[in-house]
This record gives C-alpha cells, sequence and structure tokens, in this order.
C-alpha cells in the first residue's frame, strides 16, 4: 500500500466516522492506539496507550468518548462505559506524541499536536502517565529507546491476569512455545476469562524485574513461588 492509498483510507475513515484510529502493536511496548482526525472538530486528539482488553473495546473506547465529547462533554468529565469501567482524559507530554503519535504529525504535516490520554481510573502498571516527560529507561517503555536485548524472540508474548498488571505478585510461570509463556498471579485454571490479557514479555519483565530467571526456561517447563521474595521451584 502506498502512503498516498493510506492517507485516502484514513480520510476516508475520517469522513466516514468522525475520526480514523491507528493501532500499534506486535513489539515490546505496550500496544497503543491514537485517533486521527479530530483536531479537526476539537482541536486535539486521543490516545489509549497500555491497558488493552481486545483491540474491539478499543474501539469501543474511542468511539463512547467521541459521542460524549460531540454531546458537550468536556476534557474535564469522567467517562463511564460501566460502574467497572470509568475513565478520565489526562494531557499528554509533547514527548510521548512525538514518539507514538507520528501518523498525526505525517497527516496534517504539522509539527507540533495536542493531544489527551484515555485513562481507566483503576490503571494497571502497563499505563504509563503521558501528562509527565517519556523516561527512556522507564522500565515498561524503554524499548521505544533501546534495542531488543533479552534472550528471547523479539515477539515473546505472556498470558497473565489483571491483577499482575495491577501489581499482584506473580507465582506461577510456565513456558509453552518458544516465544509464549503464562504468568498468573494466582492457580491458573482459576483466573476468569474476562481477566486473562496478553502483553509483550517486555512489558512484564518491566513491571517485575524478580521474573528474569523465565527468560531462560525450557519449553513445557514451570515454575512457582510464594511471594515475590522467595526462590522459584520447578512445578
Amino acid at each position: 500500500m502506498t502512503n498516498t492509498e493510506f492517507l485516502d483510507i484514513i480520510r476516508k475513515n475520517i469522513d466516514e466516522n468522525g475520526y480514523h484510529i491507528t493501532l500499534v502493536n506486535g513489539g515490546q511496548n505496550p500496544n497503543f492506539s491514537y485517533s486521527i482526525g479530530l483536531s479537526e472538530r476539537f482541536g486535539f486528539e486521543l490516545i489509549i496507550a497500555g491497558g488493552f482488553k481486545s483491540i474491539k473495546e478499543n474501539e469501543f473506547i474511542f468511539g463512547h468518548i467521541y459521542e460524549k465529547l460531540q454531546s458537550g462533554s468536556t476534557v474535564n468529565s469522567q467517562f463511564s462505559l460501566s460502574d467497572n469501567d470509568v475513565f478520565y482524559l489526562g494531557t499528554v507530554d509533547s514527548s510521548w506524541c512525538e514518539k507514538l503519535m507520528l501518523g498525526v504529525y505525517d497527516y496534517y504535516s504539522v509539527d507540533k499536536i495536542t493531544a489527551y490520554q484515555i485513562i481507566p481510573i483503576e490503571r494497571t502498571l502497563d499505563t504509563p502517565l503521558m501528562s509527565d516527560a517519556v523516561i527512556p529507561n522507564d522500565p515498561v517503555w524503554k524499548w521505544l529507546y533501546t534495542d531488543w536485548n533479552i534472550d528471547a524472540p523479539k515477539n515473546s508474548y505472556v498470558i497473565t491476569d489483571l491483577n499482575a498488571l495491577k501489581g499482584k505478585t506473580i507465582t506461577e510461570v510456565a513456558k509453552w512455545e518458544d516465544h509464549v509463556w503464562e504468568m498468573f498471579s494466582g492457580p491458573g485454571p482459576d483466573v476468569e476469562k474476562e481477566d486473562i490479557r496478553i502483553v509483550p514479555l517486555g512489558t512484564i519483565l518491566g513491571i517485575d524485574a524478580t521474573l528474569k530467571p523465565i527468560v531462560n526456561l525450557i519449553v513445557g517447563q514451570g515454575l512457582w513461588r510464594d511471594n515475590k521474595d522467595s526462590s522459584w521451584q520447578d512445578w
């Protein structure tokens, strides 16, 4: 696809839906997505960084907030999808925009944009507060600046649970493929389907450096521990 064809798709989505969503995944940074086209109506764009449950939910959040803004809600409003899914908007420092929202700069041919971050009230540890400038050595987002240097495939990912991403200690790990791990904060079979998350390996290692030994597991091997201060034991 040529750049012209891609720009045509963006314009078509803006004309039909009011905005276009660019989703960026597949690397070792947490998934993120951002709008293109809201600047024409509201004077700013929106971005979601980390905290992904699914692409479908991500699109639903954008759509819900877009409709509320159209109806008169402001950037100071709270946006409730349900009792358990409440969001607010936070300002985004230009250093994050310049790293994550390149499509907006390209589409509008500008060197400065205004953006707000969609932040869940119950924020997981892979969701930064983007009002602060990017920290190049941030353990979760450092792969924006650092080449992948972990002894595992660059496309490695982890099946984990929501509590682990909120900071509860991971106590069970297993490696099922060369680039696939399971890591849970409790018994894996007890994790509810709606609480399962899939994140890059680099994200998990950034959240908890004591998990580094799992990189050396062989396929089919598992480890467990009682808490973050205890030693890993073979299953």
